[in-house]
């Protein structure tokens, strides 16, 4: 009798376990910061009958990856994970794996963009909610130019002017973290859209140019020229660095993304900061912002509550989840029509990117980083360095860029006869 009580007691126990488990959507993420958004989420939906306990869990962003794979490959990973962007080899390969569960058709997509969703798409399915949309440009101390009498360029001359006038005064005109070679290609990427143009990009994906046309030179010309502006001893500083000289008024401007205005509001908050798309080369062009897609929330294959992580899934789509990403995180949300932070520079930074957002790029989100090598990491990152550190000219750093893709990109084969 008391072996069959123990046994009636453990069933109990299992069975209350496994009830327990039964609502449970489990979140892994590259992002800390957003631990209380998915708790605010678990308080919303359980208000409104959807019974459901959130367990998310954040991992150091340089092993998140690794991690991730591993659990989804032994069929122990998370419910929901924050993807890459596509393209991308990271995202694509679980993709084709199977890790990852397509939702075209399971989520309402309407509030989102098509070229915010043209960074999670592949073979025409959706496979996952876009969370966060980043812009970059060149934000700078509007205090510091009204002092000097200066305004927003509307050209690269004009951009080279106010540097030299801020130089003049003792003025540090750009504070670059030379130390970071993804801050270099992300620079030469949102000066890319502008100086090139989308029109020349387009051209490239075609293989009707290549990275020898004078004006791909130009721009690694320009870049070079500009480091005369650069705080001294630029390749040696980080991001952190960039952020604190910025923050405190030691440098007027930074390449960078809207992602640094809570950071350099948290160092001080009295910083009056302003933001302008890196301007063309003449203004009959028109100037563009580098926007992309930061990462998605996707359905895995290893779900053990697939219907239950859908609901989370549908709400993460709504207007009414990027208001409380949006305000909690200061980061732009993936969709439209979320009620952002009410502050003057992150309005600016919304309407850029839903209006002036280069249709083609070749840094994040490019078919050229699909591949190895890769125009990202294996060229423009150490190519930046190089140049910046006078081992290479520009021209030879385009050469660089043309060896490296044409390895692979099948347009710019043809075009060289390859």
């Amino acid at each position: 009798m008391k072996k069959f009580v123990l046994m009636v007691l453990l069933f109990l126990f299992v069975f209350s376990l496994t009830i327990a488990q039964s609502n449970v959507v489990s979140i892994w993420s590259w992002r800390t910061q957003d631990q209380e958004v998915w708790q605010k989420v678990e308080k919303v939906l359980n208000e409104r009958g959807i019974n459901v306990k959130i367990d998310f869990r954040a991992f150091i962003p340089t092993e998140y990856d690794s991690k991730m794979l591993i659990a989804l490959q032994s069929g122990t990973g998370p419910d929901i994970v924050y993807s890459r962007r596509l393209p991308g080899g990271r995202t694509k390969n679980l993709i084709d794996a199977g890790l990852l569960v397509p939702i075209t058709d399971k989520v309402d997509f309407s509030h989102f963009s098509p070229s915010v969703l043209n960074f999670i798409k592949d073979n025409d399915e959706v496979y996952g909610v876009p969370f966060a949309v980043q812009v970059v440009g060149i934000f700078y101390n509007k205090d510091i130019y009204d002092k000097y009498g200066l305004k927003e360029p509307e050209t690269w001359d004009e951009l080279v002017e106010n540097a030299r006038i801020l130089k003049k005064n003792g003025v540090t005109p750009f504070f670059i973290p030379g130390k970071e070679a993804w801050a270099l290609a992300m620079q030469h990427a949102m000066c890319g859209v502008s100086v090139l143009g989308p029109e020349w990009i387009e051209k490239l994906e075609k293989g009707e140019t290549d990275f020898m046309d004078p004006k791909w030179i130009d721009l690694n010309r320009r870049l070079n020229e500009l480091k005369q502006f650069y705080q001294d001893g630029f390749l040696a500083n980080s991001t952190d660095d960039m952020n604190a000289a910025f923050a405190f008024e030691q440098a007027a401007m930074v390449f960078y993304g809207i992602w640094g205005l809570q950071q350099w509001r948290n160092l001080n908050p009295e910083i009056n900061v302003g933001y302008f798309m890196v301007p063309p080369v003449s203004k009959d062009q028109k100037p563009y912002a580098y926007v992309y897609m930061d990462g998605a929330l996707a359905l895995t294959s290893n779900s053990k509550n697939p219907e239950l992580a859908l609901e989370v899934l549908k709400f993460a789509a709504t207007p009414e989840f990027g208001t409380i990403f949006s305000n909690i995180t200061f980061n732009i949300p993936g969709m439209m029509g979320a009620t952002t932070p009410d502050d003057p520079l992150f309005r600016e930074a919304v309407e850029v990117a839903e209006k002036h957002a280069s249709p083609k790029v070749y840094w994040v989100g490019s078919i050229f980083v699909t591949q190895k090598p890769s125009l990202y990491d294996d060229v423009l990152a150490p190519g930046m360095q190089e140049m910046y550190a006078g081992k290479i000219t520009p021209e030879e750093f385009a050469k660089k860029a043309q060896d490296a893709l044409s390895q692979w990109f099948e347009p710019l084969k043809k075009r060289l006869g390859k």
